[in-house]
This record gives structure tokens, C-alpha cells and sequence, in this order.
């Protein structure tokens, strides 16, 4: 458990994962989850719609997620986490921006907590891909 969850810090990158995890299967169950709140008023504004948010989220989870489980027993596998973390990091940013839009443009009287913990999640997704690139090299070399 020690090694996979928190050798080297990568309990992060799990917990990026299974967010991310989360956020899709809460969209994919039924329900209209994105007309429940003017925070969603960003994404349905795009035309953006559950199935279009959950199915690309889900492939980024669960090949993050891959990449962490297999981390060490495959040379490439550093690549893997490193793009898992990019994706996250846009991902998280992207969502910070959109969580962000109903307050900046007067839709709502007060910014949602998403905005903030996605731009948190983002940057640490940031410091992730730089770990990973950098375990990457080390594999290079040797």
C-alpha cells in the first residue's frame, strides 16, 4: 500500500485520478447534473454536455491511474504519468475557468469553491508532470 500510494509523493497523482474519476461518473450517472446549478452555466453556455464531459474524463483517469499501477515494472511508463498530468493539469484548469465564468460575468453573485480547488488541483498536477518528466529522464540515463 505504502509503495503504491505514497513512494516518492505519488499519492497526489492518485488523488488527481480519482477525482477526476469521480467527476465523470457523477456526470454519467442519470440526471442532468450540469442544469443543477448556475455554477454549470459556463459549460451548457459551450453547448458542453454530460457525455461529452464523462467519456474523455474517464479514459484520462483510467490511463492515469494505469500508468501509476504499472509505474517501474515498464521503462515508459514515466511518459505515461506525465501525460496523464498534463491532461489533468488543462483539465483542472479548464474546469477552474469554467467554474469561474458565472461570477466574472455578473451570472452570479459569488465565485464557487470550484474555481479555487481546480486551479489548486491544477498547479499540483503541474508539479506532478515536472516529477514525472524528470523520473522519465532518470530511466534514459539508465
Amino acid at each position: 500500500m505504502s509503495d503504491t500510494f505514497l513512494q516518492h509523493g505519488r499519492g497526489m497523482e492518485w488523488q488527481n485520478s480519482i477525482i477526476i474519476l469521480i467527476f465523470a461518473l457523477t456526470l454519467a450517472i442519470p440526471g442532468d447534473t450540469l442544469s443543477t446549478s448556475v455554477a454549470f452555466a459556463a459549460f451548457r453556455q459551450l453547448g458542453i454536455d454530460e457525455v461529452a464531459l464523462a467519456v474523455p474524463l474517464t479514459v484520462i483517469a483510467i490511463m492515469r491511474m494505469a500508468g501509476l499501477f504499472i509505474n517501474g515494472n515498464w521503462r515508459r511508463s514515466p511518459i505515461l504519468r506525465c501525460i496523464g498530468a498534463v491532461l489533468g493539469a488543462g483539465l483542472f484548469a479548464g474546469l477552474a475557468v469554467l467554474f469561474a465564468v458565472p461570477a466574472l460575468s455578473g451570472q452570479s453573485a459569488a465565485l464557487t469553491t470550484g474555481a479555487g480547488v481546480y486551479l489548486a488541483l491544477a498547479a499540483f498536477d503541474v508539479l506532478a508532470a515536472y516529477r514525472s518528466a524528470a523520473d522519465a529522464s532518470f530511466y534514459k540515463q539508465h
